[in-house]
């Protein structure tokens, strides 16, 4: 009997970009760092304006097609007494980033204050000045204290390795939505791919009319203490019969070891970061070495031994395929 299983993707991952740095040890070699302190003092000449009485100080963000920086080094302090007289800041030597720095924001305190807002964003790499002519009231969002430029690359190496995972060991790490489809009711029991079966949300199938019926929980019995679970008629009953068409039966479920990246055991976290490792360090498929220089490997049966006390035994299912794709 065909079967198909449709699965979305969770909302979160086993690992965070900030395990992943920490595990490569990445440092500002490896992504944009953050920008040093522009200079700041009042107008010239003095001219009436917004900025509010106080102390002020100035931070700046690099921001690239990945991310942005968090905020780099605080300016010296620059204070307004009278903003009828001159209430409005000039900055200069605003930091300049790399190549892939797209644009940058500035990111100021309220009078008195050390919380960095959102003041402006300088829509290109090459300017050095901007006149602050905005009230206290008017600023934005607090200043990112992280830096995101890598986020996307690591986060993509984070989904895949996850994939790969859930590929070898045939489960459902974070908590996720999965269809099973089958062309018709078995002779008797279900087995749900990829535990750990969590609930069984329902039951669908289409009848010999061509309708669409669901079926009713006090029908079933659900076995989670077997992994994976398995569905079987209650007492004194039988599947209903279906129309003579594929995926007539659908079978949604939560599965997975749940929610949190915590639920997920460190021997399945640590396989993935050896994946990861591995997807930094090797952009090629091939390495060549040169002289005396040789290539180490660490053998397959060592990493993926990690995942094996949390492997299912194989029950003829497809490989899984998030949201875009399907198993068969």
């Amino acid at each position: 009997m065909s079967q198909l299983v449709v699965s979305t993707a969770p909302t979160v991952e086993p690992l965070t970009v900030a395990d992943v740095i920490d595990h490569l040890r990445l440092d500002e070699s490896n992504y944009e760092p953050a920008a040093s302190a522009p200079t700041v003092a009042l107008a010239s000449p003095a001219a009436p304006g917004n900025v509010d009485n106080g102390d002020h100080r100035l931070k700046v963000t690099f921001v690239t097609a990945d991310g942005e920086t968090q905020a780099g080094a605080a300016s010296a302090v620059v204070t307004v007494v009278d903003k009828t007289v001159n209430g409005q800041l000039s900055y200069t030597n605003i930091p300049l980033g790399g190549s892939q720095v797209t644009s940058r924001r500035l990111w100021r305190t309220k009078a008195g204050g050390d919380i960095y807002y959102l003041l402006a964003t300088i829509a290109n790499n090459t300017a050095t000045t901007y006149t602050d002519n905005i009230a206290d009231a008017s600023l934005g969002a607090e200043a990112p204290s992280t830096n995101t430029t890598l986020d996307p690359l690591l986060g993509r190496f984070i989904r895949t390795a996850r994939q790969m995972a859930e590929t070898a060991t045939r489960r459902a790490l974070i908590t996720q939505t999965l269809d099973l489809y089958l062309d018709a009711f078995p002779g008797w029991e279900v087995t749900l791919p990829k535990p750990k079966l969590q609930s069984v949300t329902s039951i669908t199938y289409v009848d010999d009319n061509g309708v669409t019926q669901t079926l009713d929980t006090s029908l079933y019995l659900v076995d989670t203490t077997t992994e994976p679970a398995r569905i079987t008629p209650a007492f004194g009953e039988v599947w209903p019969t279906t129309r003579w068409q594929t995926n007539a039966v659908r079978i949604r479920y939560a599965a997975g070891y749940g929610a949190t990246a915590t639920s997920v055991p460190e021997c399945v976290k640590d396989w993935m970061l050896f994946q990861i490792n591995t997807m930094w360090n090797t952009r090629q498929r091939f390495t060549i070495s040169t002289g005396r220089a040789a290539l180490t490997q660490i053998p397959n049966d060592y990493i993926d031994g990690l995942l094996a006390g949390e492997t299912v035994v194989d029950f003829n299912w497809g490989v899984s395929h998030e949201t875009t794709g399907l198993i068969r």
